[in-house]
């Protein structure tokens, strides 16, 4: 594949400085912040495609767009219906939302799993797509864009992988919840520990604010003694493995995450963000970008990480890892066609690959 090419293709998934990740297409989508802004002020449209890796913020939203879309008294088991693209056909999905809603004025319709629906019956879907009734609300959730099946009357929303300025942000408003106030070195202990996947992290704030009691703020030493570390911490072990190129040692994080039933796409997800911002990083230090501006840039506010990403950026090359997300693409691409007992190999293969020394 031209290297270009691929770097285009991986370019159109987002607005980040040069890389995204994996979409070969260019659409207009809105982030999730964005999106719940509208679902408070706007109507809600007919069609709605929830896309990126995290499902926290996605059952979020769901959760606002049944309350504007319900009202007390409807029947509301009669009006949701949760439908399995990986299990169903385009004609069940078509059949949900046309029926009629009973004992309430519009029905829900979810599609989770949406990418393995087949290529048929994406193409079957389209025409009630193109003109979806006004009684139905139809959210198909999927890991990435469905470029096909995206019309004028379809909002497509962005759920990225937060980012750990972002992720801290987020816990302060959580915390606030339980009227709460967090420590900022308790924020960034607690991400160290649990990463900053958003299901675990509510459900340990939630355990930390029991914990405290009455007391307002969240300490360090209150993370410390409630926070135990989790299978979360074993994919910055992997990044960092791979950053230092340290097969053995990714591998075995690898392995750890897998038999610990972490979904490959998710993976290879933080892994490619991982390699995007060492990317960044060198190619913004080779335009003598001063270094506080290019953490900025990268929102790496944590001066362990940066310390940890400036040491790993001496093992790459430029123009190597402008190769690596050629392969980063192929393995996605592998990922989606391949068996699942084959996902081992897959993720193996592509962990000793990344792991060569140059030269």
């Amino acid at each position: 594949m031209n290297i270009s090419f691929a770097i285009m293709r991986i370019a159109a998934a987002t607005n980040s400085l040069l890389f995204g990740l994996f979409y070969d297409i260019i659409i207009i989508m809105i982030t999730y912040k964005h999106f719940l802004s509208e679902l408070k002020k706007s109507e809600l449209l007919p069609v709605y495609l929830l896309a990126g890796p995290e499902e926290y913020l996605k059952e979020e939203c769901i959760k606002i767009i049944k309350g504007r879309l319900f009202t007390p008294g409807d029947l509301v088991e009669m009006n949701l219906q949760v439908i399995y693209g990986d299990t169903n056909q385009a004609v069940t999905i078509i059949n949900a939302c046309k029926a009629m809603p009973f004992g309430a004025k519009k029905k829900l319709v979810i599609v989770k799993n949406f990418s393995k629906l087949s290529k048929e019956d994406k193409t079957q879907l389209t025409p009630y797509l193109s003109s979806p009734t006004i009684h139905t609300c139809l959210i198909l959730i999927t890991e990435k864009i469905e470029k096909d099946v995206v019309h004028d009357g379809c909002q497509v929303v962005n759920f990225y992988s937060l980012y750990e300025s972002e992720v801290n942000d987020w816990i302060g408003q959580q915390v606030q919840k339980y009227k709460k106030k967090i420590r900022t070195d308790a924020s960034r202990l607690l991400v160290s520990k649990v990463g900053t996947g958003l299901s675990g992290l509510s459900s340990e704030i939630e355990k930390l604010c029991l914990f405290v009691g009455k007391k307002e703020h969240i300490e360090t030493i209150d993370v410390t003694e409630v926070v135990s570390n989790n299978r979360e911490a074993n994919i910055f072990e992997l990044m960092d493995a791979i950053g230092q190129k340290r097969a053995q040692q990714a591998l075995k994080a690898l392995n750890d995450l897998l038999s610990q039933k972490e979904e490959p796409v998710k993976i290879l997800f933080m892994i490619t963000r991982h390699l995007r911002n060492i990317f960044k990083l060198k190619f913004l230090q080779k335009q003598g970008i001063p270094t506080a501006q290019i953490w900025k840039t990268l929102k790496i506010n944590w001066p362990a990480q940066q310390t940890s990403l400036l040491k790993q950026a001496e093992f790459h090359q430029e123009q190597d890892l402008r190769n690596v997300f050629t392969l980063l693409l192929e393995t996605d691409i592998s990922l989606k066609s391949q068996d699942p007992k084959l996902y081992y190999i897959v993720m193996e293969v592509l962990i000793f690959r990344l792991c060569q020394k140059e030269g």
